[in-house]
């Protein structure tokens, strides 16, 4: 890996590290959803530090070039991401319908007070 390469990665990951600390601290970002972008900015830093290791992990799984262990890596944590998100979103909509099941009863018991005490 070029000289340039890696230090346009070590900026780049350091950047998002920062980006994504700032966002916490904000409060525009959950902490929990941010420990994945954290994840990837930290691989990101250190494949920029260290690429040899990456040039051992692809031998070590097989793969021919360490690019494609890259790729193979950011496609596994894609997958993950998604999944988590599926999950969370089906959390959401069971939550939405438990809420309007509930507003809904507290409507109909408002509406049966309110022609009660006006007979």
């Amino acid at each position: 890996m070029s000289l340039s390469l890696r230090l346009g990665l070590l900026l780049a990951s350091l950047l998002v590290f920062i980006f994504i600390i700032f966002a916490v601290v904000r409060r525009k970002l959950n902490i929990k959803y941010s420990i994945v972008w954290l994840l990837w900015a930290l691989l990101s830093l250190l494949m920029a530090i260290f690429p040899e290791s990456f040039y051992g992990l692809s031998d070590l799984l097989g793969i021919q070039m360490p690019v494609n262990t890259v790729f193979l890596i950011m496609t596994a944590l894609l997958y993950a991401l998604t999944f988590y998100v599926y999950i969370m979103i089906t959390k959401h909509n069971e939550e939405i319908i438990r809420l309007t099941y509930e507003v809904a009863s507290l409507r109909k018991e408002l509406d049966e007070l309110k022609k009660k005490n006006e007979r």
